[in-house]
């Protein structure tokens, strides 16, 4: 950065900088309560209920589930603090978030400054993907937050040249703590130490292997006797997860600019305004290209891998977003002025108010309180995809109980409620279509005569599988158009059809 720049910055601190940090965390606290009280999903309500649970049962649940238990560990505590109403459990990972911006602001302005970091900081907070996670009751926004107070004690460590005790300990602390988190977290990790060893191999590497090494150690023995169990499992925990492909590029793509690709253009003309010194800083390894390098590592590792064993998803990009951030950051530079961050913060508060649907007639709360009002006694409810954990959770909260016989298609969900398994493997088709008809022919065999017990059937996310069930019912029983329910928005299920 020229002399000229840093003295600006300096001039401009007193004056601005507390008014902008202030700013930063209205608007971060804005996007992560907005509509936060909608309807939980099935993965909010498995974490709930998770960490609901006395400690020793949690533990045996969380052992059982593909992912580390630090997470549930602090909602465990917070939903004891605030409870378990949408609002009070999100805001666990809002209060992630809020901190992630300021973190990604304090990474920032020790590799450029005041002004630049102040942008990386905007850049981070109007990304959709961290807005997702912070009202997103999982361990999401956890793990961006590790992975950026790690890669900051990295950055003093080895671009600032700390080595002081207290940045090794934190660092080692940080880092374990993000291996409980999430496995996503490891990458970031890899990322740190392909980065050391391609540009920093004379310097302090005994201190930042030993540091990197002591990292891992309660991670092996305390979890990774776990890990391996789990690992049995994560074939039908991590089903649904596909190869990459130009989609799901697409997807990664536009969670993590949102509409600052939009400003692209904006940009541009401040560049040819006020010329292009920030591209020419672009150069400079050691402040610059820095989190370029560590975002390209830490995310083209995990999609490469995919290619052979798909592991990789949209969530999981949130360990690269504050690199992004920080590289979007440098590239802009500090003559971008204020006017920028502020079109980026308030065209991200349209769009999520314009897309954030809150409640409609087809969250899980809402389809709760429709059975709970249009179902009676003896009734039948067959759930698909994901949908029985969250409807039933609300319908637990009812305020009148009804005697409902439930089920899921494929049964083998209600094994493991939190995720679908292979069950839109083709070679499952044969065994599906006989659980299909021998469900449909039960619930027609035990019909009494005269009875007006009703069939509520859910059409989920897969419907050549739900065409199974919907054939058989077509055949054995009456389709009651009138008394359905039609949904577009609903993440699990398209519509409700009720048959007699």
């Amino acid at each position: 950065m020229s002399s000229q720049n840093q003295h600006r910055e300096i001039v401009e601190q007193p004056s601005h900088l507390i008014l902008s940090l202030l700013l930063l965390l209205l608007f971060s606290s804005f996007f992560a309560l907005y509509k936060s009280d909608s309807a939980f999903t099935s993965d909010e309500v498995w974490s709930v209920r998770a960490a609901s649970l006395d400690y020793s049962s949690e533990m045996e649940v969380l052992k059982a589930d593909v992912h580390p238990p630090l997470y549930y560990q602090f909602l465990y505590l917070w939903i004891r603090l605030f409870g378990t109403g949408e609002r009070a459990v999100r805001s666990l990972s809002g209060l992630f978030y809020v901190l992630s911006v300021f973190a990604v602001y304090g990474i920032g302005r020790a590799l450029y400054g005041t002004r630049t970091a102040l942008l990386c900081a905007t850049i981070y907070l109007a990304s959709p993907l961290a807005i997702l996670s912070a009202q997103f009751a999982r361990m999401y926004a956890l793990l961006s937050l590790l992975s950026i107070l790690s890669t900051w004690l990295y950055v003093q460590f080895a671009l600032k040249q700390n080595h002081s005790r207290l940045v090794l300990v934190g660092y080692v602390l940080l880092n374990s703590l993000g291996t409980f988190t999430h496995i996503a977290f490891f990458f970031v990790l890899f990322a740190q130490i392909v980065f050391h060893l391609l540009f920093f191999r004379r310097t302090r590497i005994m201190a930042f292997a030993l540091a990197v090494g002591l990292s891992l150690v309660p991670y092996v023995f305390l979890w990774a006797p776990v890990l391996v169990r789990q690992i049995g499992k994560s074939s039908e925990g991590i089903a649904w997860v596909s190869k990459p492909d130009l989609a799901m590029v697409g997807e990664v793509v536009f969670l993590y600019g949102g509409v600052l690709w939009l400003l692209i253009p904006v940009l541009l003309y401040l560049w040819w305004r006020n010329g292009f010194e920030p591209l020419s800083r672009f150069s400079q390894l050691r402040e610059t290209s820095f989190p370029l390098w560590l975002f390209a590592i830490a995310i083209l590792t995990p999609l490469l891998l995919s290619y052979v064993k798909p592991i990789f998803n949209s969530r999981l990009a949130i360990i690269g977003l504050h690199f992004l951030a920080l590289t979007m950051g440098a590239i802009i530079g500090s003559r971008a002025n204020k006017f920028l961050s502020f079109l980026l913060v308030v065209l991200t508060a349209i769009g999520l108010v314009i897309l954030h649907p809150g409640t409609t007639n087809c969250d899980n709360r809402a389809i709760a309180t429709y059975l709970s009002h249009r179902a009676s006694n003896g009734d039948v409810v067959i759930f698909t995809s994901l949908t029985r954990l969250p409807i039933d959770y609300y319908l637990e909260q009812a305020p009148v109980k009804k005697n409902l016989f439930e089920t899921s298609f494929p049964s083998e969900i209600d094994e493991h409620p939190g995720y679908e398994g292979r069950i839109t493997d083709p070679s499952r088709r044969a065994a599906l279509e006989r659980e299909g008809r021998e469900l449909v022919e039960g619930l027609a065999n035990t019909q009494p005569q005269n009875s007006s017990r009703r069939i509520f059937f859910f059409h989920g996310a897969h419907p050549a599988i739900d065409s199974i069930v919907e054939k058989a019912l077509r055949e054995q029983f009456q389709l009651l158009p009138g008394e359905g329910v039609k949904c577009e928005l609903s993440q699990y299920f398209k519509e409700v059809s009720v048959y007699r």
